[in-house]
């Protein structure tokens, strides 16, 4: 099915998403497995949050195995079909609030006129399927969008707008992201690696080496060195000092700890060793990134 969509450039700036319908659809965990949903066309942005699945979807010529968890990103005049069983959130927007759609008389099957495709670095960033590694922040976004699109508060617009915002830079966030690597849920080893990296992420003020990493998961070290890199995009080593440095930066910016002291909560050696690595990552030494990114307010003299 081939759609012809107008496209306009759109900068980050300019966009002001509007919800125009909010839906869970809890059914469909109890339809036959391979139950086909009416296949239909997107006339708009959609976002949909998997929250139970046996089940598949089909978008344009792919055929996706959607999981628990996974979040699906379709855009104006793509193709889908639902394959059951599965149940899951389901929001449509109007990315430019520029369609002049009712949400009162919105339905995804009827027929409409097409949203503008938006073209834009960060939209263009954001996988048709994507499975971020914090389910509940997922679920608490979407819930809260649905609860405020079915009652509404006084500030509604304000609300749901905001959710809106915060999804998609969480979604364009984590995609592009190296540490949480889009295609690591692909792994047939996804839930030792996820295994790992909550051990890294709890233990980085600990010495950390292969073979520690290998026995949490209970693989080779060889073998899970392998499967870690062709995972995760990078070597465990790699990760965690990656995952080191983004603790240091957030004890620079949020506490008073000496550098020293940073240096020991995230597992350096030394501090000299931790302004050299975290200058190397940052072009700034840790003292230099506190600076930058604290607020000195002056005092007042008498």
């Amino acid at each position: 099915m081939s759609v012809m969509l107008k496209k306009i450039n759109v900068k980050n700036e300019e966009i002001a998403p509007r919800v125009l319908t909010a839906a869970l659809f809890y059914q469909g965990a109890n339809m036959p497995k391979g139950y086909k949903l009416q296949e239909r066309v997107t006339y708009d942005y959609e976002f949909e949050l998997i929250v139970y699945s046996n089940g598949s979807q089909i978008i344009d010529d792919k055929c996706y195995n959607v999981k628990q968890g996974d979040i699906i990103f379709r855009k104006p005049g793509q193709y889908t079909q639902g394959i059951m069983p599965y149940s899951c959130y389901l929001i449509c927007v109007d990315i430019l609030s520029n369609t002049g759609k009712s949400p009162k008389s919105y339905y995804v099957y009827n027929d409409q006129d097409y949203q503008n495709y938006c073209v834009n670095p960060i939209l263009e960033k954001i996988p048709t399927i994507f499975h971020p590694l914090n389910m509940e922040r997922s679920l608490y976004i979407f819930d809260s969008i649905l609860k405020e699109f079915i009652t509404p508060s006084p500030a509604a617009d304000l609300s749901l707008k905001a959710n809106i915002l915060n999804l998609m830079y969480y979604l364009y966030q984590d995609s592009t992201e190296s540490l949480v690597n889009n295609t690591m849920y692909l792994s047939p080893h996804y839930c030792a690696l996820k295994k790992v990296i909550e051990y890294i992420n709890n233990n980085l003020e600990q010495k950390m080496v292969l073979n520690d990493l290998s026995k949490v998961a209970n693989i080779s070290p060889h073998h899970f060195h392998k499967i870690f890199t062709n995972a995760v995009g990078i070597t465990p080593n790699e990760f965690i000092t990656r995952s080191r440095l983004d603790k240091a930066k957030t004890l620079l910016t949020r506490t008073s700890y000496s550098v020293a002291e940073i240096a020991v909560l995230c597992g350096f050696e030394n501090a000299p060793y931790f302004s050299y690595v975290f200058k190397k990552y940052n072009s700034l030494t840790p003292l230099e990134y506190k600076k930058k990114h604290i607020f000195d307010a002056p005092t007042l003299t008498e």
